[in-house]
């Protein structure tokens, strides 16, 4: 998996992932598993996200022409193997102390409590420790530190090798 970092862009559509990609030259990525440069176009997949009224992003897959291996390239607003956005999920780790779990349910109408709480009981299992630390504000930053620190993005549960470009 291959991590962009994107300034300034808190929510993506695939018109933006789309311009990311532009500007991304894959000869010159570095494979997470061997480290060696230079990947080609491997295929698409399909991924559902719950932000807003919800919507799909076709997300590329590269692969390594040394050691075969394909990663993901995921813009830093998404959450690897969760259908919930970073945004997302930075709001409603926040909203447990304010009790703004219905203004959440109205604003997303894709997410359901169920999300809200296994999100919430995912963090507290998982994360919270960690941030607290390494002294890590759960705010825009976040993303950069985890990947820094921890090799994985903001509440991806799942292992995996990690690398990051931009």
């Amino acid at each position: 998996m291959i991590i962009i970092h994107c300034d300034g862009v808190n929510a993506i559509s695939q018109d933006i992932y789309d311009k990311m990609l532009e500007h991304i030259d894959l000869l010159l990525l570095t494979c997470p598993h061997c480290k060696h440069t230079g990947t080609v176009v491997h295929a698409y997949y399909d991924r559902a996200v719950k932000s807003g009224n919800g919507f799909r992003l076709l997300v590329l897959r590269i692969r390594c022409r040394f050691c075969n291996k394909t990663h993901a390239i995921l813009p830093d607003t998404i959450i690897p193997y969760s259908s919930i956005s970073l945004e997302d999920t930075i709001n409603i780790i926040l909203s447990e102390s304010t009790g703004a779990t219905n203004s959440i349910l109205a604003e997303n109408i894709n997410l359901d409590l169920s999300d809200i709480y296994r999100l919430r009981r995912n963090y507290r299992l998982y994360w919270k420790e960690r941030l607290r630390s390494f002294r890590i504000l759960i705010d825009d930053d976040v993303s950069r530190h985890c990947i820094s620190l921890f090799k994985r993005q903001f509440m991806q549960i799942h292992c995996t090798v990690c690398g990051s470009y931009g």
